[in-house]
């Protein structure tokens, strides 16, 4: 039987008894070890939820991908409240962009002497006809991630760019053991993407999501920074910094800086 989880209005009972019956979903793992890692992760996610700045309205779309049982809609809501809390525990202003009539990035990181926007995305299966004869993102990541930089988000891009700031498109992959991090690396170095990012884009940051006992982490040495020298504007190196730092030994960097 599941314990009592703390914050009840994110992972109620209600959610609990729904849950229950989403077998073979990211659930299953919390069920699995429910008064150990499992009630770690919710009483985790939950207490994030509660701090993240916003009325109640305005983190309605939030709450919901959270509670979501879909591995999709969850993973990347948990994707996008990890990096919030990656900069905000390590004592930066990360505020997130209200949505509007127009589409907007996710993240603005302030003061302006590192200040940059971010617009989160999460690689998942592919869904896109054009990519119809793979079954994930990993067997074809370059195309795909082309595509979603220059044609899917390039008005959230275009946010920064219009408001004197970089912007800084940031990709979770989906699962962490795929490969496309040994793809991504060779962006680096590739002329003809680097080429083809926009003005509006300085930087692609690739990172890998992982959950230890409980406790999202990062997996340090797969991040991956392109940056585009051709951007119309170049973001601090403090930024570039901060991600690839080493805090310790590990090859983990802990979202929650204690």
């Amino acid at each position: 039987m599941l314990v009592k989880m703390a914050n009840d209005n994110l992972f109620d009972a209600n959610w609990r008894e729904l849950a229950l019956n989403a077998e073979g979903t990211w659930v299953s793992s919390v069920f699995e070890d429910s008064t150990g890692s499992g009630a770690i992760y919710l009483d985790t996610i939950s207490r994030w939820f509660a701090e993240f700045p916003g009325s109640n309205k305005q983190k309605n779309h939030l709450k919901a991908s959270l509670r979501s049982v879909n591995n999709s809609d969850h993973l990347g809501a948990v994707n996008e409240l990890s990096w919030w809390k990656f900069w905000t525990s390590r004592g930066f202003d990360l505020e997130p962009i209200p949505t509007g009539k127009f589409p907007t990035p996710d993240y603005i990181l302030k003061p302006e002497a590192i200040g940059a926007i971010f617009e989160i995305t999460t690689l998942n299966a592919s869904k896109d006809e054009r990519c119809n004869e793979i079954n994930y993102s990993q067997k074809n990541s370059i195309r795909r991630i082309i595509a979603k930089a220059i044609e899917e988000k390039i008005e959230q891009l275009r946010y920064g760019y219009q408001n004197n700031m970089p912007s800084i498109f940031v990709l979770f992959n989906y699962d962490e053991w795929s490969g496309v991090g040994t793809q991504f690396y060779k962006l680096i170095s590739d002329a003809e993407f680097v080429a083809s990012m926009p003005d509006e884009l300085s930087a692609i940051i690739y990172v890998e999501r992982c959950t230890i006992s409980g406790i999202p982490h990062f997996k340090k040495n797969s991040i991956v920074i392109v940056d585009n020298p051709s951007a119309g504007f170049q973001y601090s190196g403090k930024i570039k910094s901060m991600v690839k730092a080493a805090e310790d030994d590990e090859n983990r960097v802990i979202c929650e800086y204690a």
